[in-house]
């Protein structure tokens, strides 16, 4: 396990919290619990993002996953658990094998303390999927690879989330990725998401909801990024873009 100096100069560096970062380095290692056992799940959204892709992303709170095959909630919570002892013997953070687990509408949630991992959804096929090794800015050696949504997949599930649900990361995700996409790979996707899920482009539904992301914005990304974008500016460029995105449907 790193010192507890390193993780006090990171946190001072990035200028998050010190609870971030120790969050962000169990992540890591709980990872690499993960990765040593049998699960077939695939890590997804913002921390998937993150852990793989750009490591100066915002920080997350939970790491979300997609199960490739079908598991019943027994045979998760057992993995979870030898993931956990794992993890612990490798790193020598004190997980605890005490998970409280339950299930949700939309899969199973489980706390392990050290923090919060989540799996989610049915099984169902991703493509494509690539197999990444993490990200670990750490001093100590944690190394492993995992299954995980392609940028392009994560990026389309956060435009469609917007139009499903009111959090302000989603909102920063888009602003942070818009530019790096290849607008003709992304579009299909996008469009193919929308469409499984029901959902539509419904641009005054969405604007109406600005004054409740405006008012979320520092509270719910602050300590997850230090050099947090001015929110007018990042609401008006994710307008933009998803403006153009509803002109592509219509060309």
């Amino acid at each position: 396990m790193i010192p507890i100096l390193e993780i006090k100069a990171i946190a001072r560096k990035k200028g998050v919290p010190e609870s971030t970062v120790e969050r962000d380095y169990a992540q890591n290692w709980l990872l690499f619990g993960l990765s040593k056992t049998s699960l077939k799940m695939a890590l997804k959204g913002g921390t998937g993002i993150r852990k793989v892709y750009i490591e100066d992303y915002r920080f997350s709170d939970d790491l979300d996953f997609t199960p490739l095959e079908e598991y019943d909630g027994k045979t998760i919570q057992g993995k979870l658990v030898k993931s956990v002892k794992i993890a612990r013997k490798e790193s020598g953070i004190s997980f605890e094998e005490n998970i409280a687990f339950k299930e949700t509408p939309n899969g199973y949630e489980a706390t392990v303390y050290f923090r919060i991992i989540r799996a989610s959804g049915p099984p169902l096929k991703i493509n494509p999927l690539e197999k990444r090794k993490i990200v670990h800015p750490y001093s100590d050696g944690c190394s492993a690879e995992v299954l995980v949504y392609s940028l392009e997949e994560i990026f389309a599930e956060k435009v469609r989330s917007l139009f499903q649900r009111m959090r302000p990361r989603d909102l920063y995700n888009i602003w942070r990725l818009k530019d790096i996409m290849e607008w003709g790979e992304i579009t299909e996707i996008i469009f193919g998401k929308f469409k499984v899920k029901d959902v539509q482009l419904e641009f005054e539904e969405f604007e109406r909801r600005k004054l409740y992301y405006e008012r979320a914005w520092e509270r719910s990304l602050a300590h997850q990024i230090n050099s947090l974008p001015e929110f007018e500016k990042v609401w008006n460029d994710v307008l933009k873009f998803l403006e153009e995105l509803g002109e592509s449907v219509k060309l």
